[in-house]
């Protein structure tokens, strides 16, 4: 069975629908849900559901939503190794209006991470590390990615990341953020980010220049699919066209999805299908309870 550590966010995601013509002040009724998320703990939760053996490193808080977020671990058959903390624990609050989505974090509890703790609860036995990129954004979580970096390169693991928003990425520093990812890194971008990363615009560019350092990844492009890559070898994916919807954790499952499935299988089509479809489902089902 394919082992998979997954290190980083583990979040209360909060979906809110406004409209438009919402004013300043007043109040509307409209879908709401509340989950349990975050970019790794969604990622996580994925690649168990696809039957990979995942422990997931993190931090919560000594609250009741750390103990809802640890048994949405559990019931989704991921091994927690929780730090417990006197922070809050985190949440999401994502506001979706017609094609337009805008987020606020409270990192609370996330950054309760420490490199020891890392290092006390790291399965070495395993075969994968995927780390969030929001941990490698945080001056008091990045130690503990860093850490989780050299035991899993110690381990022989393959490693990859799922990159932070890119107006984050700019805010932190283009190069330090690159600089941080350790060689034969998988990268999962999505197109606003494959952009800020190159330099380029034009989507063969950035897949050119992407693969040229980062041996396997993909750069998903929402509705219009993705385009993975191996080496010098590439797949395009078409998606599928779908109405207004908060995409908030759907490049999580592409990069869960992808990574599980290359694990099992080393072919990067089957990979980029199985990725797409998976995400286009969860953004199916979120359409669903919105409507």
């Amino acid at each position: 069975m394919t082992r998979i550590v997954v290190l980083g966010d583990l979040n209360l995601d909060i979906h809110a629908c406004l409209p438009r013509d919402l004013a300043r002040g007043d109040e509307v009724r409209s879908a709401i849900t509340v989950q349990p998320g975050g970019s790794a703990g969604t990622f996580a939760r994925v690649a168990s559901q696809l039957g990979a053996s995942v422990t997931f490193i993190g931090a919560v808080g000594a609250d009741s939503v750390g103990s809802l977020l640890e048994d949405s671990l559990v019931q989704a058959s991921v091994t927690p190794r929780l730090r417990r903390t006197h922070l809050p624990s985190g949440a999401v609050l994502a506001i979706q209006q017609e094609h337009e989505r805008s987020m606020v974090c409270s990192r609370g509890a996330n950054d309760g991470l420490t490199a020891s703790w890392v290092s006390e609860t790291f399965p070495a036995d395993s075969h994968h590390l995927h780390v969030s990129g929001y941990a490698l954004l945080s001056d008091l979580q990045r130690e503990a990615a860093v850490r989780a970096f050299s035991l899993a390169g110690s381990a022989r693991m393959t490693i990859s990341v799922d990159p932070p928003p890119a107006n984050l990425i700019r805010a932190f520093g283009i190069e330090r953020f690159l600089e941080l990812l350790p060689a034969g890194l998988w990268l999962f971008p999505n197109l606003y980010e494959g952009r800020l990363l190159t330099g380029e615009s034009h989507t063969d560019r950035i897949v050119d220049a992407l693969s040229g350092r980062f041996p396997i990844g993909a750069l998903t492009l929402g509705a219009d699919g993705a385009i993975a890559w191996q080496g010098a070898m590439h797949h395009v994916q078409q998606g599928e066209p779908l109405g207004p919807v908060d995409t908030t954790g759907a490049g999580d499952v592409y990069a869960a999805s992808f990574v599980t499935s290359f694990l099992q299988s080393r072919g990067i089509e089957r990979a980029n299908a199985k990725a797409c479809e998976a995400a286009a489902t969860m953004l199916r089902d979120r359409l669903t309870l919105q409507a």
